[in-house]
């Protein structure tokens, strides 16, 4: 039975390369990105073996029960976009036990479900130093690995019947990303705390000492009790590992016996109100009902809510560590919004790919390629622009060097307005990726896919070569203040030429194209 489940999981990764070349480049680039993190890890592994031998046990308790927390997050997150849902058996003479085997065997044997397993081999570098360690820990791998998947799998299908409201599953998306947000600039703050007391050591073990006792962390634990000789705290860890283990495959049998029995039906969201305060700011025009969509999406859509809320928490993140440390120079606070216009811009490529089959009416209504670009680009500007001014203003405050703000909105607005431009020619054919309306919004294509990459690596130079004038002059403001004025100049002028013309030839490949980009953005991802 197990052997049926894997093919099957296999047929329809093979399904999907089938459809689209973009869909095989992309497997291929996370593949390499997943052998790249498990190539850190085991530099990692090696460099605590051979440096720092006594914090290589804690260390590797606490790597292995935050993979345990983040595959566990992300599954809940995938939960309802799954392949192999429970759902889709409910019809065939199918016993939860016998779809519990074939599902984790799935799981197991999944592209992505041997990343963990590698990674967790890696961690066998750190125990090297014992024969006793070593041996304990190749004996707990399998609990290890065991513990990692039906965790995962436990949390996602004890919260699928929850989640099974769009309005619930936006709420989670948007809640994992402020607390992933959060998570990063709380880190910031205990890093340079921990920095300033000068006690890395003390608070690794201190903090795995305490994570070994959890169901996190007390297989991963095993062989750290083991080399010290402390057997009795071994087998009390071993209990808690094998009885997490035992526990989980229980309920997870009668989560699945359940949904067997009582599918689970995802519903959508609710009512959408009217608004007429942007019609009447807009004008009456295609351009303008396209902006006013554009803007509303960015509220009611998860799906764009969320690029807004990482967008305008992005300043907390890369501002967090320069508050928080007194010997870091204030004047990179000032340059903030060229990274925000960087991530703001990005998302001009991929605005098409949210539309998917909507984009249907822009074709039928007969509406110009560049009334679509100028659109969404008035849209998307009117979000992002004023965001982009008040975090000038907010950086250069924080700074203490008012006079670099016409600097500080120069690299922002220049920069926004020629990756716009840029990108609004490319994203005629290279829409990108992105989930389906109503889908989960941080399932596969939330990221933009390859073409995204691809794009970002197209338009990252052309930046750099168009927005190389005004850039310059902003950071030889911090030495020359005069200079910021001339550079805010430059990046308008720039900006708005850029813009103009990927306005122009954008549209003109929207209206070469647009049948073609139909089905590129309506494919399903």
């Amino acid at each position: 039975m197990a052997a049926h489940f894997v093919a099957l999981r296999y047929r329809l990764l093979l399904g999907t390369l089938r459809r689209s070349p973009w869909a095989i480049v992309g497997l291929v680039v996370s593949l390499l990105g997943g052998l790249s993190l498990l190539a850190l890890t085991a530099v990692g592994a090696i460099a605590l073996r051979a440096l720092a031998p006594e914090l290589g046990g804690p260390a590797a308790v606490l790597v292995g029960a935050g993979l345990v927390v983040g595959l566990t997050a992300l599954s809940v997150l995938m939960g309802t976009s799954d392949p192999l849902a429970a759902e889709r058996f409910s019809l065939l003479p199918l016993r939860p036990r016998q779809l519990r085997g074939g599902l984790l065997a799935a799981e197991l044997l999944d592209v992505w479900g041997i990343v963990p397993v590698l990674a967790f081999a890696t961690l066998l570098i750190v125990w090297s130093t014992s024969p006793a360690a070593l041996i304990t820990a190749i004996v707990a791998l399998p609990i290890a690995v065991a513990t990692v998947l039906l965790i995962a799998r436990v949390s996602a299908d004890l919260l699928a019947r929850q989640l099974a409201s769009k309005r619930a599953r936006d709420a989670m998306a948007i809640l994992l990303l402020v607390g992933v947000i959060g998570f990063t600039v709380a880190m910031q703050g205990v890093a340079m705390a921990v920095l300033a007391v000068g006690d890395l050591g003390g608070v690794v073990a201190s903090t795995a000492a305490v994570v070994a006792w959890t169901p996190l962390g007390a297989a991963f634990a095993l062989p750290l009790a083991v080399a010290d000789g402390a057997w009795l705290e071994a087998a009390a860890k071993l209990a808690i590992a094998l009885a997490t283990v035992a526990i989980a495959w229980w309920g997870w049998g009668r989560l699945l016996g359940e949904r067997l029995t009582n599918p689970i039906v995802l519903r959508g969201g609710g009512r959408v109100r009217e608004g007429h305060v942007l019609d009447r700011l807009l004008p009456a025009t295609p351009v303008g009902a396209i902006a006013a969509r554009s803007i509303r999406y960015r509220r009611r859509d998860v799906r764009h809510l969320m690029n807004v809320i990482a967008v305008l928490m992005l300043p907390a993140v890369l501002g967090g560590l320069q508050l928080v440390s007194d010997e870091m120079p204030r004047e990179p606070l000032a340059f903030v919004p060229l990274l925000m216009a960087l991530v703001a811009g990005s998302i001009v490529q991929i605005d098409t790919a949210y539309d998917a089959s909507a984009f249907a009416w822009h074709l039928l209504a007969g509406v110009r390629g560049a009334q679509d670009r100028a659109g969404r680009l008035l849209g998307i500007g009117g979000v992002y622009v004023p965001a982009i001014v008040l975090t000038a203003v907010l950086g250069t405050w924080a700074a203490g060097r008012w006079e670099l703000l016409p600097a500080s909105i120069a690299v922002g607005l220049g920069t926004f307005g020629v990756l716009s431009g840029v990108l609004l020619w490319l994203s005629a054919y290279l829409p990108g990726e992105a989930p389906q309306p109503g889908a989960n919004p941080l399932g596969r294509g939330s990221s933009g896919g390859v073409q995204s990459l691809a794009g970002v690596a197209i338009a990252f130079p052309a930046l750099a070569i168009v927005g190389g004038p005004f850039v310059g002059l902003a950071i030889a403001a911090v030495w020359i203040p005069w200079l910021a004025w001339p550079s805010l100049a430059a990046a308008l002028l720039i900006g708005a030429l850029v813009g103009w013309l990927g306005i122009r030839f954008g549209g003109a490949a929207v209206d070469r194209r647009g049948p073609e980009l139909l089905a590129q953005v309506s494919r399903a991802v």
